[in-house]
């Protein structure tokens, strides 16, 4: 192990006697999730939604909205209801899980979403109007 004293010439300025990691958690993602639970069988997929930087996890139809702002997004990678089962563990737990009913296109799913986006508006997934 190389020890850094950065006091003199080109050092980076870390000194490790005063100088200690603040957090030593490990990051863990939190993961978006809208649709029916997985144990129901579908095929899910990572959508993104550029405007506002997030990415999100849903179940393949026909055409996808962003839930952030009601506009068509871009689909990433194509998910098996195991794959999302074993990745999003305890986000997707019937707990952290809450069930929406759209107005517009009487789709119901659940979602996960309104644990981090309390502040925002919200959209179908399937149809793009204001839920």
């Amino acid at each position: 192990m190389k020890l850094i004293v950065g006091f003199g010439g080109g050092g980076s300025g870390y000194y490790p006697y005063t100088q200690k990691p603040v957090d030593y958690q490990p990051y863990r993602p939190v993961y978006l999730f809208r649709g029916p639970p997985p144990d129901a069988g579908f095929s899910y997929g990572l959508f993104e939604d550029e405007e506002v930087g997030k990415q999100y996890f849903a179940e393949l139809g026909l055409e996808e909205f962003s839930p952030f702002t009601g506009k068509p997004v871009k689909k990433i990678d194509d998910y098996s209801h195991y794959e999302i089962e074993r990745m999003l563990g305890e986000d997707i737990h019937k707990d952290n899980l809450k069930t929406v009913n759209c107005g517009n296109c009487a789709g119901e799913y659940s979602q996960n979403i309104h644990n981090f986006e309390k502040a925002r508006q919200l959209y179908c997934h399937r149809c793009g109007s204001q839920l």
